[in-house]
């Protein structure tokens, strides 16, 4: 018997479970989620030019898929300046209420702030966890119709 038939008959045989085991297989798991946390952030709510109160919010930014939080961690301080910079400007305070703030139109504002600073399309949602007042501020009373 040709011994090179033998050992490259027996090196075919032992690399074919290899190649088989190593084959990937699609993963059950979603990707992990990425996010970074913007905390203490303080925003002026005001009403008619007046600063009625300021409420301290917590914001988790979801990133994309792939997208490295120490990057978003390193734009931290720029966007939260451009975000006081835009509250200063525009109220996000919920309407008839001065304990709180809008959330669509503060995630909105800070989408836009992250798209400039990280990319568009690099932060995919942007959610409020958590909201504090200031001091509990009397909120306006709705006129009555007689």
């Amino acid at each position: 018997m040709d011994r090179r038939a033998l050992i490259l008959g027996t090196a075919v045989f032992t690399a074919v479970p290899t190649f088989a085991a190593a084959s990937p297989e699609p993963s059950a798991a979603p990707p992990e989620a990425v996010w970074v946390t913007m905390t203490g952030v303080g925003l002026p709510i005001f009403v008619d030019g007046r600063v009625r109160n300021h409420v301290f919010v917590e914001l988790k930014l979801h990133l994309k898929p792939g997208f490295a939080p120490e990057q978003a961690r390193v734009k931290d301080v720029i966007m939260r300046d451009a975000l006081i910079r835009r509250a200063h400007t525009e109220s996000f305070g919920a309407p008839n209420d001065y304990n709180r703030v809008d959330t669509r139109r503060l995630a909105a504002a800070v989408m836009t702030i992250a798209a400039a600073q990280l990319g568009r399309g690099n932060v995919q949602r942007v959610e409020v966890v958590r909201q504090t007042p200031r001091m509990r501020v009397r909120n306006p009373t709705p006129p009555q119709s007689r």
